[in-house]
């Protein structure tokens, strides 16, 4: 189990396997959840790992806005990335107060890079922190 994970959810379990596949040559583990409700408790339980949010906007169960709204509560807006087929999805996207969003479909190295600049997002934390604690 990696250090670093991606939270994907979507209803569709095509696009769910597709990410999962993409990163598996990478040391990200990813994620997944069907439902807005399967990912909170998923984000609760790896809060410390997930990296970033990959959110479907139509979603069963619960509406876009509560489910970001939710997400945000527990993590940065900035690592959640809406990923939508929907007509308009920056205006979808600011609809649910994210300033990121990905069309479907989107290219494969368009997630890698998504993926990338989140993890080195955190890794300076963390080697900073190993330096102080050595240092100390």
């Amino acid at each position: 189990m990696s250090d670093d994970a991606i939270l994907i959810i979507d209803d569709d379990a095509d696009l769910r396997d597709l990410v999962r596949i993409v990163m598996e040559p990478t040391d990200v583990d990813v994620v997944e959840a069907a439902t807005c409700v399967e990912g909170i408790a998923a984000l609760r339980a790896n809060r410390d790992r997930i990296r970033l949010v990959l959110l479907d906007y139509f979603m069963p169960g619960m509406d876009p806005t509560s489910c970001a709204r939710e997400l945000c509560r527990l993590i940065a807006s900035t690592m959640i990335v809406l990923c939508t087929a929907a007509a308009d999805p920056s205006g979808r996207a600011a609809e649910l107060g994210l300033s990121r969003w990905l069309a479907k479909p989107f290219a494969l190295e368009a997630l890698e890079n998504l993926v990338r600049e989140a993890v080195q997002r955190v890794r300076p934390r963390t080697s900073l922190s190993a330096d102080h604690k050595a240092a100390s």
